[in-house]
């Protein structure tokens, strides 16, 4: 069974955890978040975050392994949390 049926329940704790997390954030730099998307390979599950950004003609991608293929680390929420900030951050140097 592929793993993103298996940890279904968690895909959704954690897109719903960074999408409450950075909208507030992304909106106070003039920025949005247009999607989040996940996918599966031989290292696990991973993560895709789409953001627009203001005066960019481009949308800028980040992309994390989320779910090791062991299975997860942390708990969803921490995940997100984690998730969350550090694109945040990487946003900040830009």
């Amino acid at each position: 069974m592929p793993m993103i049926i298996t940890y279904r329940e968690y895909i959704e704790e954690f897109r719903s955890e960074v999408t409450d997390g950075v909208a507030t954030e992304l909106m106070e730099r003039g920025s949005r978040l247009l999607g989040l998307s996940f996918s599966e390979d031989e290292e696990g599950i991973w993560v895709a975050a789409e953001v627009e950004l203001p005066d960019q003609p481009e949308t800028w991608n980040r992309r994390r392994l989320i779910i090791p293929k062991i299975g997860p680390d942390k708990d969803a929420w921490l995940a997100g949390t984690i998730f969350s900030s550090a694109l945040i951050e990487e946003l900040d140097t830009k």
